[in-house]
């Protein structure tokens, strides 16, 4: 009996171990080598497939095939920007954000980015085992993107988030 509990304990250890991992990442003059992390959030979740799903519904939306979600923290509260990337990939690394790892959600890649001076730890809403990683390279900066890229802003609150705004939703079409 005493073996079994040690056994279960040693397993629950190494476990909790492996998703408290945070994602590698890897940055480099001219690329970014990101993790595969998995949503553990539900409100980020419903966000990013609401998201995916508008994108989906509008006649443009196949120019929009990633994204990018910027993570911010004022006044103590999250706050997050899922910004619509076309296929320039311009606007998807930006100086003053720092890359987490990415997901997919129908189809749909998601790139997680903190970005500001206050540190912002994801791993309570983000799971990773470092197993899939992903080269993705820098755009060129002198390209700009065709159109101006579509931004949902969102303030997280626990179990929900509530969009505080949208711009340049019109990129997508009708």
């Amino acid at each position: 009996m005493i073996k079994a509990r040690l056994l279960f304990i040693l397993i629950t250890f190494c476990s909790l171990q492996t998703f408290a991992t945070p994602p590698r990442t890897k940055i480099e003059k001219d690329k970014v080598t990101l993790t595969y992390i998995e949503v553990k959030d539900e409100a980020i979740e419903f966000a990013a497939s609401d998201i995916h799903s508008m994108i989906l519904r509008k006649n443009k939306g196949f120019l929009w095939p990633a994204t990018k979600i910027a993570f911010s923290r004022k006044n103590g509260q999250l706050y997050f920007d899922v910004t619509a990337i076309d296929n320039s990939w311009c606007n998807m690394f930006r100086a003053d954000e720092n890359p987490y790892g990415y997901f997919v959600i129908g189809g749909r890649m998601f790139i997680v980015t903190s970005k500001g001076n206050e540190p912002i730890d994801l791993a309570e809403y983000f799971t990773c085992d470092n197993d899939i990683e992903r080269t993705f390279y820098k755009p060129d900066a002198t390209v700009k993107p065709v159109s101006k890229n579509p931004v949902w802003y969102y303030l997280h609150k626990g179990k929900m988030a509530t969009v505080l705004d949208s711009i340049n939703i019109a990129s997508l079409g009708r």
